[in-house]
């Protein structure tokens, strides 16, 4: 990593975060004590952050973790043979630096920017001295660990198991929740990388949920036109991935 006044990505803004309400846009923030909140925001920065933007690469020591606020981190695994896959999405209901959590001070697989937006940037030292002092957040970290370890075990069966245009409603589901929005940039050759699939397969899935009404594409943005629809195109991935959130994280 480049120092903390400069960003891997080259593109990203770092300032002094707003302590009003920015950071609870942050699901695991948001559920945080005054004082604790306060704690962490006082060692904080704000950062934008555009689409493939690097946070940490794999097997690089973490120097911060990061909160997604408005936009969404891909957890990328990277094979010998120049192959990525998604392991991982993770929005504004979690965090990226979780190996340092667990005492791990080496990133296990690279994290980028999918969707730009915001970001909560806590160096790595400050983060795990705040842990001491702050039982909530680590109480709510323990939980996010299990809902990871869920999810990405789920996602390695839908791999394994369901069709790409499954898959596809599936991905679109989970970045629509990540960022707590209807509309966000793709492309489907970043779609193809974070699936492991050929691009014209993606394209044939995306053109059939868009011939169904179901999503909307232009410009390297897809909007979600009708989500209940899509979530009965996707597999049963989405729905239980869902549930665990619900029953670990709210």
């Amino acid at each position: 990593m480049v120092p903390a006044s400069v960003f891997t990505g080259g593109s990203a803004k770092i300032s002094a975060l707003d302590p009003t309400n920015r950071a609870t846009k942050n699901g695991l923030l948001s559920k945080l004590p005054a004082s604790e909140l306060a704690a962490l925001l006082e060692l904080s920065a704000y950062m934008d952050c555009d689409l493939r933007d690097v946070f940490y690469a794999s097997g690089a020591k973490i120097k911060n973790v990061y909160f997604p606020l408005t936009g969404m981190i891909s957890l990328v695994t990277e094979l010998k043979d120049g192959t990525s896959l998604e392991s991982m999405t993770v929005g504004c209901e979690g965090f990226a630096g979780l190996s340092l959590f667990h005492g791990v001070p080496t990133a296990r697989t690279m994290a980028m920017c999918q969707i730009k937006g915001g970001f909560l940037r806590l160096p790595a030292e400050s983060f795990t001295n705040l842990l001491l002092e702050a039982p909530q957040l680590s109480l709510l970290l323990h939980r996010y660990s299990q809902f990871s370890l869920d999810a990405v075990a789920q996602s390695a069966a839908c791999n394994s198991m369901h069709l790409i245009e499954q898959r596809c409603a599936r991905w679109l589901l989970i970045s629509s929740d990540a960022v707590d929005s209807l509309e966000f940039g793709l492309t489907h050759e970043f779609l193809s990388q974070m699936l492991a699939v050929r691009r014209p397969g993606v394209t044939v899935a995306i053109g059939q949920l868009e011939k169904a009404k179901l999503i909307g594409t232009r410009y390297g943005k897809i909007t979600i036109l009708d989500k209940a629809a899509l979530e009965r195109s996707a597999c049963e991935c989405y729905r239980t991935v869902k549930d665990r959130r619900k029953e670990l994280l709210s």
